[in-house]
């Protein structure tokens, strides 16, 4: 749907929805819409992303098709995010399955080679079993994963502080820290999602988007551990099976293949939603069989997966929880 057609018929449900206000204490959405008399395409935007698709409503709704009006929030909320998604990053194309495919292939050729170059022999030989740096050596390693990283970090700032200014948020409010508690708070718990309190239409998906998240979040912690015994106390990899970024990452790798499985399951599998699956199944694996000839593929692999979710990150539904934040904490602000 063209966007102006897109914004009017958001308009036109939501105008209804201030009507008849049946739905005020399901979900932070429609006391927000409350405050807004005439609805202009930042409100649709704030309200679009404060929308946790939780369904509550739609079920409810006295108005949702084969009614005349066919009020249906989820959906056009959904269609809403999906152009936000596009207008705040730059370029604003996301990645198909085939990109994100070729994408990955490519990074795993790209990777192999400079195993190669920087070793002088095969990524499959290695003189010390489980060390990573015998196949890829550390500066390479971190070109190669930290360039897609930090492009997506500035891509995140650059497209929350445009989401903001859009939204009429002060850039002072983003300062409060007290109602940054309490926002953080409710994205850690998915609150919004559970509607009026009688849990999402889709079953299990609050479940595995938690699983997901602090799994995800695990991964990270596991790869903050690894950097600070490296960087700051002086000891290499591999690390031993009761360290904390091999106790942190094997938990938080097996969190990410049950949440994202289960999701995939219920919604089917985004390109990004395929890189996180192969990211964590390549992890698990090449620390279970870093004793082997395996290792050295597997590592590859597995970096190639970081490169190529770091890399499609901002194009992505991954971007969403950065406007569901600000949502989030520009609806606390106004409360």
């Amino acid at each position: 749907m063209p966007f102006d057609d897109l914004f009017e018929e958001a308009e036109r449900q939501l105008t209804i929805c201030n009507s008849c206000r049946y739905c005020a204490g399901y979900c932070p959405v429609w006391p927000a819409l409350e405050l807004r008399t005439e609805l202009e395409l930042s409100d649709i935007t704030h309200l679009a992303n404060l929308c946790h698709d939780c369904g509550d409503c739609l079920s409810a709704c006295m108005y949702a098709p084969p009614h005349q009006f066919a009020v249906d929030p989820p959906k056009v909320f959904t269609e809403v995010r999906e152009e936000t998604y596009r207008r705040y990053v730059w370029p604003h194309r996301a990645p198909g399955r085939l990109g994100t495919g070729v994408a990955f292939g490519a990074a795993c050729l790209v990777l192999a080679l400079m195993s190669y170059l920087f070793t002088g022999r095969p990524f499959v030989v290695a003189d010390a079993p489980g060390d990573p740096y015998e196949i890829l050596p550390h500066l390479p390693m971190l070109i190669a994963v930290g360039a897609p990283s930090l492009w997506a970090v500035a891509m995140f700032g650059w497209a929350a502080l445009r989401y903001w200014r859009d939204i009429h948020g002060r850039l002072a409010d983003l300062l409060r820290v007290r109602v940054w508690l309490t926002t953080f708070t409710q994205a850690a718990q998915l609150r919004h999602m559970t509607g009026g309190d009688a849990g999402c239409e889709i079953p299990g998906r609050r479940g595995f988007h938690l699983v997901l998240m602090y799994g995800f979040g695990l991964c990270v912690v596991s790869t903050t551990a690894a950097s600070y015994l490296q960087n700051v106390l002086g000891e290499h990899p591999p690390y031993p099976y009761l360290s904390v970024p091999v106790i942190s990452g094997s938990i938080g790798g097996i969190a990410m293949i049950v949440g994202g499985t289960g999701l995939w399951m219920r919604r089917g599998g985004s390109g990004f939603l395929w890189a996180l699956l192969v990211l964590a199944a390549s992890g698990m694996l090449t620390m279970l069989l870093r004793e082997t000839v395996a290792f050295g593929p597997l590592l590859l692999l597995h970096v190639a997966a970081v490169v190529v979710a770091f890399g499609i990150a901002p194009y992505t539904k991954f971007v969403h929880w950065i406007f569901r934040m600000l949502s989030i904490h520009h609806d606390n602000l106004e409360r």
